[in-house]
């Protein structure tokens, strides 16, 4: 089944929400290395697991219905 087009509006913010979890992604990283407790590690990376995965749906989505996306985790 073809993809549905998309507004343009709709593909702009689907842009931008990938963007800004790519930096969350990112920052999240950084804040599990540097953390000196265990529990804290762990519910970081439990957490990056979990926004991996929001993240993914944006890089689908931009293969099915967006011509560019920037920053693909």
């Amino acid at each position: 089944m073809p993809a549905q087009p998309i507004a343009q509006h709709i593909r702009e913010a689907a842009i931008v929400h990938a963007r800004l979890l790519d930096r969350l992604i990112a920052e999240t990283e950084i804040e599990a290395e540097q953390a000196a407790g265990q529990f804290v590690r762990e519910s970081l990376r439990e957490w990056l697991g979990v926004l991996r995965a929001e993240r993914q749906v944006y890089g689908l989505a931009a293969t099915l219905l967006v011509t560019k996306v920037e920053n693909a985790a």
